[in-house]
């Protein structure tokens, strides 16, 4: 029987320096989160056996918590339940939930049905950051913090932005208690082993972290072009639970397909439990739905992933619980994007390099440090990861315009420096708090300290 892991990931991009949460959250969230999240409980209340990976970033997190942006979601959701009868259940469960979106993860994480884990720190590519030491340890070791303060629980694995990986993280990771993350297909098969199962059975790396083989999804569900989303049975109320069920069958029936299909050249061993592990992005599945219908086909999908007898559907850290034992490896770095080393063509990367020697020095002194002083490192270290973020591309209502994402960069880094001024001049009581939602709030210098 194969196993089928699926990983859903919800991120969010900050609002700019010293700006509460903004419209396209409350839209992002009335009309992407909630309705994935009642989709999730839904599959949480009768998964039986089943489970899945959710991934959540510490962004994301930052802005769920917060007291203004969850006022301003409650009021998109009631003016979306005025203009359409289809709003009114939504509402409701958000009510029931007390718009909660953290408490509903934490049950069912303690559950087991759905596996919480964090991304990075920061949606920043990290193979041109993370090099440095001190930078990886931030991204990695502060992730697993954040996760752990917010969800109750410490985190089995991590999950990378972009699945950005660069050889050396997974070390950072094992320091940290991680046990595995996910890369691309491509770079699993482009590691320094070729794998006997191909893709179907995770990487152990020197360090004792697992690496995943993340496969493309195998229907046209994240292509907006050619995606199940532009049924026209989706406008129809009557024909939409039908379409959703169909295009969900039909993604189900290819992924285990896939994942029953050893490569041409497999060892006649075959892995114990075979994995295909397949990544959706809410973001992603919103711009394929773009009339709607992405909570009800998820909600088919969730529903056959539990009650198919022919698949087991299985978090990652299940998996790897039944499966300790792997081909010993490493993947290769992934290959990079347009937003990778240099960021629209500027040198971001370049000037948040520089900063991280400074945030070194800063970092090896931190045990003399007072309360004031500590918290003017932790300034430094929020400033110079929230500039390392490029998730300028999420296609939230548009997206952020790469000029303002550098300005935003630009600001973050004013503020790293602002920081570290006040910390090395011996007056870090004289720095003004930052308002907006609270990122990584509960920052401890040490838990960024280099595994």
């Amino acid at each position: 029987m194969p196993t089928l892991a699926l990983v859903l990931e919800l991120h969010h991009p900050l609002p700019a320096p010293g700006r509460g949460a903004g419209p396209e959250w409350a839209r992002s969230a009335a009309e992407v989160f909630w309705p994935l999240l009642r989709a999730l409980d839904d599959f949480a209340g009768r998964a039986g056996d089943a489970s899945i990976t959710l991934a959540v970033s510490p962004s994301w997190s930052a802005l769920a918590a917060d007291p203004a942006a969850r006022r301003l979601v409650r009021r998109e959701l009631q003016a979306e339940a005025r203009r359409r009868e289809g709003g009114r259940p939504l509402l409701r469960f958000v009510a029931e939930s007390g718009g909660d979106a953290l408490a509903l993860i934490r049950r069912w994480h303690a559950s087991g049905a759905i596996e919480a884990i964090p991304t990075a720190a920061a949606h920043a590519w990290l193979p041109s950051v993370a090099a440095d030491p001190t930078v990886a340890g931030a991204q990695i070791g502060l992730a697993a913090a954040d996760h752990a303060s917010r969800f109750d629980a410490r985190p089995s694995g991590i999950w990378l932005p972009f699945l950005s990986y660069a050889p050396g993280l997974e070390a950072t990771m094992a320091a940290h208690g991680l046990r595995y993350f996910g890369v691309s297909a491509d770079a699993f098969l482009r590691g320094t082993v070729l794998p006997p199962a191909g893709t179907l059975a995770p990487m152990a790396t020197p360090a004792g972290v697992a690496a995943y083989a993340v496969s493309p999804p195998p229907g046209p569900a994240v292509d907006p072009r050619q995606g199940y989303g532009l049924d026209p049975r989706y406008a129809d109320p009557k024909q939409a639970p039908r379409a959703a069920l169909d295009h969900a069958q039909h993604f189900l029936d290819r992924w285990a397909e896939e994942a029953s299909t050893p490569p041409p050249d497999a060892d006649a061993d075959a892995p114990a439990e075979p994995v295909s592990v397949v990544a959706l992005s809410a973001h992603d599945l919103a711009r394929a739905w773009p009339h709607g219908g992405v909570d009800a086909w998820l909600a088919r999908l969730l529903e056959r992933l539990s009650g198919d007898g022919t698949v087991r559907a299985s978090s990652l850290g299940r998996h790897l619980a039944r499966n300790p034992v792997g081909v010993m490896g490493r993947p290769a770095a992934a290959a990079g994007g347009p937003l990778a080393a240099r960021p629209a063509g500027s040198d971001l990367y370049d000037r948040c390099r520089a900063a991280a020697d400074l945030l070194t020095f800063a970092l090896e002194r931190r045990r003399t440090l007072g309360p004031e002083g500590r918290e003017a490192l932790a300034g430094m270290l929020r400033s110079l990861l929230r500039a390392q973020q490029i998730d300028w591309s999420h296609p939230v209502h548009g997206g952020v315009d790469p000029d303002e994402g550098l300005r935003r960069a630009s600001a973050h880094l004013a503020r790293f420096h602002e920081c570290a001024a006040a910390l090395l001049s011996g007056r870090p009581g004289l720095l003004p708090r930052e308002p907006g939602p609270a990122f990584l709030p509960n920052l401890d210098p040490d838990d960024a300290a280099p595994g």
